[in-house]
């Protein structure tokens, strides 16, 4: 589904508060928010419907070939996207997070100087291993029986691929710049999944592999606005992706503090990327610190 939703900016700001960036890399920059929960009400209901809608998509997903126009979903056992994403396990919820914060991050915030990047729709429709389980959950809700939904057994793989694409245009409405994300949402810092987050940035090609997800997501939609994405990603596809600048974006999103903040801003390098990130493109690593991570999750998509 093509987004359009923004929030508004001085609450945002107010509740993810910029750090000090004190980097010189002439590739890579560093940017740090942290959460100040003080601030919070009166960003939450924007908030709660920026994330909703980013996962939209996927609920015309698990609903089509189920809906009956003359009978629309009054009762959520006859709604297949009944308990999504509401009743999948706090991993995967963590996850959508981490994606979302990303794409809003560069929405709002902006990257490498630029504040006009776009994120067309989120990829969360391409997370099959999670409607095959939700599947699985609806059978138990139908037959009465238990789910206990962050149960260790209840935990599913995440989606492989771009987590996000973020995308700059020209007056025409072409393609000029492209910025694959890679998110990474934890309650307690994790230096291995920092090593991988860059690794995984450092393998990707000048053809982001979420492109092709994005144009099959985005040809469903018959407005004007989906279609003209359609197009200049086709466009883009056909002329090799020699028209446009890949760069890329980690989005590294953490339930705490460094123990020192005063003396350690971060938990990601401020200097230099990791060195698993071993390729000669710009990169631009956001780090969230969001002491409520957890109380979070449970506003944004369990509806607490």
């Amino acid at each position: 589904m093509i987004r359009f939703r923004r929030v508004t900016l001085q609450p945002l700001s107010a509740w993810l508060v910029a750090q000090p960036s004190t980097g010189t890399h002439s590739k890579y920059e560093l940017r740090v928010w942290r959460e100040d929960n003080a601030n919070f009400e009166e960003l939450r209901d924007e908030l709660v419907a920026y994330a909703q809608e980013a996962l939209e998509d996927a609920r015309v997903r698990i609903r089509k070939g189920f809906e009956d126009n003359l009978s629309p979903f009054s009762d959520p056992v006859d709604d297949p996207a009944a308990y999504y994403p509401a009743m999948l396990n706090r991993i995967t919820l963590q996850g959508y997070l981490g994606e979302t914060l990303a794409g809003l991050a560069v929405e709002h915030f902006g990257a490498f100087g630029e504040i006009d990047w776009q994120v067309p729709a989120f990829l969360f429709r391409f997370h099959d291993q999670e409607f095959q389980h939700l599947d699985l959950i609806n059978e138990r809700f139908i037959m009465g029986e238990p789910h206990d939904r962050d149960a260790e057994a209840e935990k599913r793989p995440g989606r492989t691929g771009d987590d996000a694409l973020a995308f700059r245009l020209d007056g025409n409405g072409n393609i000029t710049h492209i910025l694959a994300l890679e998110a990474k949402c934890l309650a307690t810092s994790n230096t291995a999944t920092i090593a991988d987050a860059h690794g995984k940035l450092a393998a990707g090609s000048r053809r982001p592999s979420g492109i092709r997800e994005l144009i099959t997501l985005l040809s469903d939609y018959e407005t004007t606005e989906a279609q003209a994405w359609v197009a200049r990603l086709l466009e883009l596809y056909r002329d090799g992706f020699r028209t446009a600048n890949r760069s890329d974006g980690l989005a590294y999103t953490v339930g705490h503090f460094p123990v020192s903040p005063k003396t350690r801003l971060s938990w990601l390098q401020a200097d230099a990327p990791h060195t698993s990130y071993n390729v000669d493109r710009r990169l631009v690593a956001m780090e969230f610190q969001l002491s409520e991570l957890r109380a979070l999750v449970e506003t944004l998509y369990r509806g607490a």
